[in-house]
Protein backbone atom coordinates (compact mmCIF):
# COMPACT_ATOMS: atom_id res chain seq x y z
CA UNK A 1 0.00 0.00 0.00
CA UNK A 2 1.14 3.44 -0.73
CA UNK A 3 1.24 6.36 1.69
CA UNK A 4 -1.53 8.06 -0.28
CA UNK A 5 -3.88 5.13 0.31
CA UNK A 6 -3.21 5.22 4.05
CA UNK A 7 -3.78 8.98 4.17
CA UNK A 8 -7.08 8.47 2.35
CA UNK A 9 -8.30 6.25 5.18
CA UNK A 10 -7.41 8.93 7.74
CA UNK A 11 -9.15 11.78 5.96
CA UNK A 12 -12.49 11.01 7.71
CA UNK A 13 -10.84 10.67 11.15
CA UNK A 14 -11.34 14.35 12.22
CA UNK A 15 -15.05 14.01 11.37
CA UNK A 16 -15.32 10.83 13.46
CA UNK A 17 -13.49 12.48 16.39
CA UNK A 18 -15.76 15.53 16.21
CA UNK A 19 -18.83 13.28 16.15
CA UNK A 20 -17.56 11.34 19.17
CA UNK A 21 -16.79 14.56 21.02
CA UNK A 22 -20.27 15.90 20.22
CA UNK A 23 -21.82 12.62 21.38
CA UNK A 24 -19.85 12.83 24.66
CA UNK A 25 -20.98 16.41 25.30
CA UNK A 26 -24.61 15.53 24.55
CA UNK A 27 -24.43 12.47 26.84
CA UNK A 28 -22.96 14.56 29.65
CA UNK A 29 -25.65 17.22 29.20
CA UNK A 30 -28.42 14.57 29.31
CA UNK A 31 -26.96 13.03 32.47
CA UNK A 32 -26.76 16.43 34.18
CA UNK A 33 -30.33 17.28 33.23
CA UNK A 34 -31.52 13.90 34.48
CA UNK A 35 -29.74 14.44 37.81
CA UNK A 36 -31.27 17.90 38.14
CA UNK A 37 -34.67 16.55 37.16
CA UNK A 38 -34.74 14.25 40.18
CA UNK A 39 -34.82 17.32 42.43
CA UNK A 40 -37.74 18.84 40.56
CA UNK A 41 -40.28 16.67 42.39
CA UNK A 42 -39.23 17.93 45.83
CA UNK A 43 -40.55 21.44 45.32
CA UNK A 44 -43.92 22.73 44.28
CA UNK A 45 -47.33 22.26 45.77
CA UNK A 46 -47.32 18.55 46.59
CA UNK A 47 -43.66 17.91 47.39
CA UNK A 48 -41.34 18.46 50.28
CA UNK A 49 -39.83 21.89 50.77
CA UNK A 50 -36.19 21.68 49.59
CA UNK A 51 -35.14 24.07 52.36
CA UNK A 52 -37.15 23.08 55.43
CA UNK A 53 -36.89 25.25 58.50
CA UNK A 54 -35.33 23.71 61.54
CA UNK A 55 -37.59 23.14 64.50
CA UNK A 56 -37.41 26.01 66.91
CA UNK A 57 -37.17 25.86 70.64
CA UNK A 58 -39.49 27.26 73.26
CA UNK A 59 -38.01 27.93 76.69
CA UNK A 60 -40.32 27.70 79.69
CA UNK A 61 -38.97 29.56 82.74
CA UNK A 62 -40.24 30.75 86.11
CA UNK A 63 -41.52 33.86 84.32
CA UNK A 64 -44.10 31.59 82.62
CA UNK A 65 -45.54 30.36 85.95
CA UNK A 66 -49.36 30.25 85.72
CA UNK A 67 -49.10 31.49 82.12
CA UNK A 68 -49.36 30.12 78.59
CA UNK A 69 -46.65 29.59 75.99
CA UNK A 70 -47.16 28.76 72.32
CA UNK A 71 -45.21 26.25 70.27
CA UNK A 72 -45.59 24.45 66.95
CA UNK A 73 -45.55 20.73 66.23
CA UNK A 74 -41.92 19.62 66.04
CA UNK A 75 -40.60 22.33 68.37
CA UNK A 76 -38.55 21.47 71.43
CA UNK A 77 -39.83 22.62 74.80
CA UNK A 78 -37.00 23.37 77.22
CA UNK A 79 -38.12 23.49 80.83
CA UNK A 80 -35.54 25.72 82.52
CA UNK A 81 -36.79 26.65 85.98
CA UNK A 82 -33.34 27.44 87.31
CA UNK A 83 -31.33 25.94 90.17
CA UNK A 84 -32.65 28.02 93.05
CA UNK A 85 -34.86 25.04 94.01
CA UNK A 86 -34.60 21.28 93.54
CA UNK A 87 -37.28 20.69 90.92
CA UNK A 88 -39.35 17.58 90.32
CA UNK A 89 -41.14 17.86 86.95
CA UNK A 90 -44.18 15.68 86.29
CA UNK A 91 -43.84 13.60 83.10
CA UNK A 92 -45.38 14.95 79.87
CA UNK A 93 -48.81 13.75 78.74
CA UNK A 94 -47.26 11.78 75.85
CA UNK A 95 -49.84 13.03 73.35
CA UNK A 96 -49.26 16.76 72.90
CA UNK A 97 -45.88 16.87 74.69
CA UNK A 98 -43.55 13.89 74.81
CA UNK A 99 -40.05 12.95 75.85
CA UNK A 100 -37.67 12.54 72.91
CA UNK A 101 -37.20 8.92 71.87
CA UNK A 102 -33.43 9.34 72.16
CA UNK A 103 -31.83 11.81 74.54
CA UNK A 104 -28.13 11.72 73.72
CA UNK A 105 -27.29 14.99 75.43
CA UNK A 106 -26.87 16.29 78.95
CA UNK A 107 -29.08 19.01 80.33
CA UNK A 108 -27.57 22.40 81.05
CA UNK A 109 -27.53 23.51 84.67
CA UNK A 110 -30.91 24.99 85.54
CA UNK A 111 -32.73 22.96 82.87
CA UNK A 112 -34.97 20.20 84.17
CA UNK A 113 -36.21 18.64 80.91
CA UNK A 114 -36.43 18.98 77.15
CA UNK A 115 -39.61 17.69 75.54
CA UNK A 116 -41.01 17.61 72.03
CA UNK A 117 -44.23 19.19 70.79
CA UNK A 118 -45.65 16.03 69.27
CA UNK A 119 -49.14 17.04 68.15
CA UNK A 120 -51.47 20.03 68.13
CA UNK A 121 -53.36 20.65 71.34
CA UNK A 122 -52.92 21.91 74.89
CA UNK A 123 -50.90 20.42 77.72
CA UNK A 124 -49.83 21.61 81.14
CA UNK A 125 -46.38 21.41 82.69
CA UNK A 126 -46.40 20.79 86.44
CA UNK A 127 -43.34 20.95 88.67
CA UNK A 128 -42.65 21.05 92.40
CA UNK A 129 -39.60 22.79 93.81
CA UNK A 130 -38.05 22.20 97.20
CA UNK A 131 -35.24 23.66 99.22
CA UNK A 132 -31.67 23.10 98.09
CA UNK A 133 -30.00 21.50 101.11
CA UNK A 134 -26.46 20.38 101.57
CA UNK A 135 -24.99 17.69 103.77
CA UNK A 136 -26.18 17.05 107.27
CA UNK A 137 -27.69 20.49 107.89
CA UNK A 138 -31.37 20.86 108.77
CA UNK A 139 -33.46 21.56 105.68
CA UNK A 140 -36.67 23.60 105.63
CA UNK A 141 -39.71 21.72 104.38
CA UNK A 142 -41.61 23.74 101.79
CA UNK A 143 -42.82 23.30 98.23
CA UNK A 144 -42.92 25.75 95.36
CA UNK A 145 -45.59 24.83 92.83
CA UNK A 146 -45.11 25.65 89.14
CA UNK A 147 -47.51 25.20 86.27
CA UNK A 148 -47.56 26.51 82.72
CA UNK A 149 -49.89 25.75 79.84
CA UNK A 150 -48.37 24.92 76.46
CA UNK A 151 -50.52 25.44 73.38
CA UNK A 152 -49.11 23.54 70.40
CA UNK A 153 -50.21 24.73 66.97
CA UNK A 154 -49.88 22.70 63.73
Amino acid sequence: MSCDAQRGNLRGLPNVLNSMRTLGVVTLAVLLMAACGTLEGTGGSGGVDPSPTAPSGVVVTMANDRGTVTAHVGDTIQIALGDKFTWQVDPPDGVVLARPTVQNYMLVRGTQAIWLAKSAGTSTIHATGGAVCSGNQPCPMYAVLFSATVTVLP
